[in-house]
Formats: structure tokens, C-alpha cells, sequence
């Protein structure tokens, strides 16, 4: 049963590092549909959906096998798609790394747990967030807050944008006229870090022809001539992500140059120019990389930790039915004896046998289940199983649990000997 619960949880994901950006972006133009389709699959409870310009996550809440749902998946997106796949303590994991920023491609960075964040408030929302889902991704974001509070990892991966123009060699910002190419995932929190660095004169062209409406949402100017834009700005950053649009003929001496798309926007020639400074991801992650050895293990410690703190929290969950029912069926068993009472005060033999009868019903079942136990040979798990519930036979531990709250009736030993447990009316 405890297996059975870690297996719950399926991971199905798409990410630009392993899969490539163009099956991601293939990938979330079809989600449209997706989520109702999942969660009318048999077996399945749970799904919470995680998109963003560079990955796709299904988290997924469904019985131990999930072969059927990746031919649902399959069908959905009109073709096999290369997902990586993740169960169990696996699962678990995967969104623990993604949360805390380590598979991210400035490790550290903490866009994503926001965004993981929203994924699971929307799917709250829509009542597709089950509790398994919810217990993993809450302990993933807190996980996640403990690794930015504990090492140096969100300092070096605050942001791609934050990073990348710490890189590009600019001390007088607020003089400085920036062009931005595109109005992808990433321009807005452009404007946002170039305004908190004082920049004043910022500029957008977009060749979809969103320029103007994002300039108009965001306070800044649209243009339409890019070559005439280039050549008026002192930093171009650009963030397309749909192939070279600034080649070495567009540039000019002294340009700086953040390219923060994950497929190219700007030529590699441009960087052999010798008065342009170009800074790309992979320049940005060099940076970054190979300087926080000791925080990286710290955080895999802190997810280690967390894994199995989830793991026993889902496991503890199991049992929450089984309590539920087991309560509804002694309070049943004790509302039945009490209606047998007379209506006045008992003497004390008339308790001791209305208390033997209501021991001799709740026993009842118990010691019918060993006989049949018994004869079918299976003594020894029986006998261990009354230990485990009752600690009959059991060592000097059998009184650890004495002190605590029983889950069935609610209250402890010590409201017993208290006389703290309200009696039930007369009937």
C-alpha cells in the first residue's frame, strides 16, 4: 500500500536542455484541450500543468500504471512526443530539482518556483489539484525557499535577465539608449531590470507586430525600423527565440548585445567583431557555473532531505481513510449500546456489563478474523498484525504511543484520567 501511494505521482516533461526548444514550443501550442482529456482517463485523479517558454511538466495524480496515458499523450499532440518520465520517489525528486532552480538554465534562478507556484493555484482552481499534488508541490516550494535561503545559488542565478546584464560591460545606465527585439517570455522582466538600473530610454520592435501593444503595457516606445533602431541604441537585448535576426552587417562599434533566447537571435559572427560586446546563455552560465560547488551540494542536500520528509508525509496520508472509517464504525458500534441503556442512572454492575458488551462487539470481529487466520495458516502475520495495533507482546516501547492523541476518538490518556471526555446525552 505504501508503494502503491509513492506511485501516485507521474511526471511527464518536456524541456528545451534535453528535448530542444522547438519540441517544447511544438508542445505548448497544443495544450488547448489537454487538461479535461487527462483527467477523464481512468485511473487518473489529479493533474497540474506547468508551462513556460521553456518547459512543459504534467504532474499527474493516477494509479501505478500510466502505458494508456502516454498513448492519450501521444494522440493529443498528433504524434509521439520524446517525454521524460518520472514515477514515485523519482517524480518527487524532479520536482524538487525543477523547484529550486538546479535544472534551470541559470541553476538557482527562481522564476520558476513562481511559476510552479501559479501552476498549482490554478489547478486548485479548477479542482484538478489533488491532495498527493498538493502536498508534493508545496513541499517542493518550500524546499525550494529553504535552498535560497540557505546558499548562494539564488545570488548567482537571481535571474537569466539580472545576470546577463550584470555581463554586458554597462556602468552608465541611465544614459543609456536599450532596443529590445521581441516581447517573448523574457521582455517584460527585461524592462522591469532595466528600469531598477535607472534606464530611461527604452525602446521595442517586435516583428510580429506586438511591439506597440507591449510598449503600451509596459511605458516605453515601439519601433518599426530595426536596422535604423540598432543603429540608434547602445544596447540591443533580444529575446525572439525563432533564429538569427542581427547579423554583422546590422551592428556597429561599440554596440553591447544580451541575447537571452534559447535559439540564437544573433549571428555567432557578431560576437568576432572586435568593438561589439556580445553576452549570450552560454556565457551567462559559464559565469555563473563551476563557483558554487559547495552550495550546489548543500541544496541537493537540502532536496534529499525534503524527498523523504514528502515521501513520509504521502505515506502518513494513506492511512487518513482507514482512520476516517474506523471511527465511523466505533462511534456506530458505542451510539447502538448507548441507546440500549435504561433512561436514569446506572448502577455499577449495570456499566461494567454494558461496558463488557460494547468490549465484547468491538472485539467480535478481531477474534473471528484469527480464527479464520488460523486455519488458513497465516498465524504469525496475524499475531504481528495484533501487535502493531494493540503492542500486545511487545518490549518496553509498547508505551510510546501513550502520550499521544488517539486519531479515532481524539482524545489522549490524559483526558481520560482527567475525566475530560464529554458524555454522550441520555437518550
Amino acid at each position: 500500500m505504501v508503494e502503491w501511494a509513492l506511485m501516485t505521482l507521474h511526471v511527464f516533461s518536456l524541456h528545451h536542455h534535453l528535448q530542444g526548444l522547438a519540441v517544447v514550443e511544438q508542445a505548448t501550442g497544443h495544450l488547448d484541450g489537454l487538461e479535461p482529456r487527462v483527467l477523464e482517463q481512468p485511473g487518473v485523479r489529479g493533474l497540474v500543468l506547468v508551462s513556460t517558454c521553456n518547459r512543459l511538466e504534467l504532474v499527474v495524480d493516477a494509479d501505478s500504471s500510466v502505458d494508456g496515458l502516454r498513448d492519450v499523450l501521444d494522440a493529443h499532440f498528433g504524434g509521439p512526443m520524446p517525454w521524460s518520465r518520472f514515477g514515485g520517489e523519482q517524480a518527487l525528486r524532479h520536482l524538487f530539482e525543477v523547484a529550486s532552480g538546479l535544472q534551470s538554465m541559470v541553476v538557482g534562478e527562481r522564476e520558476v518556483a513562481g511559476q510552479l507556484r501559479r501552476a498549482l493555484a490554478d489547478a486548485q482552481t479548477s479542482g484538478s489539484a489533488t491532495l498527493p499534488l498538493t502536498v508534493a508541490m508545496e513541499e517542493a516550494l518550500r524546499t525550494s525557499r529553504k535552498v535560497a535561503n540557505s546558499t548562494r545559488l539564488e545570488s548567482a542565478g537571481r535571474s537569466v535577465v539580472a545576470q546577463g546584464l550584470e555581463l554586458v560591460g554597462i556602468d552608465a545606465w541611465q544614459t543609456t539608449r536599450t532596443l529590445i527585439v521581441g516581447t517573448g517570455a523574457y521582455a517584460g522582466a527585461v524592462v522591469a531590470a532595466l528600469r531598477a538600473r535607472g534606464v530611461r530610454d527604452i525602446a521595442v520592435h517586435s516583428s510580429s507586430g506586438r511591439a506597440r501593444q507591449f510598449a503600451a503595457g509596459h511605458d516605453v516606445r515601439a519601433v518599426d525600423d530595426l536596422p535604423q533602431a540598432i543603429a540608434d541604441a547602445e544596447l540591443v537585448v533580444t529575446c525572439r527565440g525563432k533564429g538569427v535576426v542581427i547579423g554583422v552587417d546590422d551592428v556597429h562599434p561599440g554596440l553591447h548585445v544580451l541575447d537571452l533566447s534559447l535559439v540564437r537571435d544573433v549571428s555567432r559572427d557578431v560576437a568576432l567583431l572586435p568593438d561589439v560586446h556580445v553576452v549570450d546563455l552560454a556565457a551567462i552560465q559559464a559565469h555563473v557555473g563551476g563557483r558554487f560547488e559547495d552550495d550546489h551540494a548543500e541544496a541537493e542536500r537540502l532536496i534529499d532531505a525534503g524527498v523523504a520528509a514528502t515521501m513520509a508525509k504521502l505515506r502518513a496520508r494513506i492511512i487518513d481513510p482507514a482512520v476516517a472509517e474506523l471511527r465511523h464504525a466505533t462511534e456506530r458500534i458505542v451510539e447502538e449500546e448507548a441507546n440500549r441503556l435504561p433512561d436514569r442512572p446506572l448502577t455499577r454492575e449495570e456499566a461494567a456489563y454494558a461496558l463488557r458488551r460494547l468490549a465484547a462487539r468491538m472485539l467480535h470481529t478481531p477474534s473471528a478474523r484469527a480464527r479464520v487466520a488460523a486455519e488458513q495458516g497465516r498465524t504469525d502475520a496475524y499475531l504481528e498484525a495484533l501487535r502493531e495495533l494493540y503492542g500486545i507482546g511487545r518490549g518496553p516501547d509498547a508505551d510510546d504511543v501513550d502520550d499521544g492523541i488517539c486519531p479515532v476518538s481524539g482524545y489522549s490518556l490524559d483526558d481520560l484520567a482527567a475525566g475530560q471526555i464529554p458524555m454522550r446525552e441520555a437518550r
